[in-house]
């Protein structure tokens, strides 16, 4: 894992497609967002297309959050909740979407110093303050759901925040979050 200034990972939105898509499940339609998005990494060589719409509703507002949470964290904590919910960019978030994404952004930031403390418990050798920004907010948000969200299993949360993290951090970073995420005991998220 390398250290957060060796780090400049960035989200942009690329709009080649913003259209709307009806899915339909048993209990209710859910609106998916169709979109493209950019994933650019320091090296220019790591540039792909992330298309939204492949991926299910709440994927979709966990992307969301984790990107609000590393805007959180690079702008030293004081952007308001609304601040870093305003995607700007983006303003035909479904509200399905928008509202699990909210749920995920101000339960993770209320409880903020009981996360932290469980990462710090459980990443071996590292300092919470050498943890990727981006690592740290998919961290933050499965520890939130794992304490906070009992209806989603801890081998969705886990499978959920590798998944993302292979998406956006660096090659190897999903294993990490993937131990720190597996060591968590059932009696810590009590």
């Amino acid at each position: 894992m390398s250290e957060e200034n060796n780090i400049n990972n960035s989200i942009e939105n690329n709009d080649i497609e913003n259209n709307n898509e009806e899915i339909v499940s048993e209990n209710a339609p859910r609106k998916v967002v169709k979109k493209k998005m950019i994933v650019k990494s320091k090296n220019k060589e790591n540039i792909k297309d992330l298309d939204l719409s492949s991926y299910g509703a709440r994927r979709q507002s966990r992307i969301y959050a984790v990107m609000s949470l590393y805007s959180y964290e690079i702008n030293d904590r004081k952007p308001s909740i609304n601040e870093i919910l305003d995607f700007d960019y983006d303003n035909k978030i479904p509200e399905n979407i928008f509202s699990f994404t909210r749920t995920l952004v101000e339960g993770t930031i209320r409880n903020l110093e009981r996360i932290d403390n469980l990462i710090e418990k459980y990443s071996n050798n590292w300092d919470i303050k050498r943890i990727q920004y981006v690592d740290k907010s998919i961290i933050r948000i499965s520890i939130y759901s794992l304490i906070f969200l009992k209806d989603i299993p801890k081998s969705v949360v886990i499978d959920e925040a590798v998944e993302i993290a292979k998406m956006f951090s660096d090659k190897d970073s999903y294993k990490f979050v993937n131990g720190i995420l597996d060591g968590i005991q059932e009696d810590d998220i009590q």
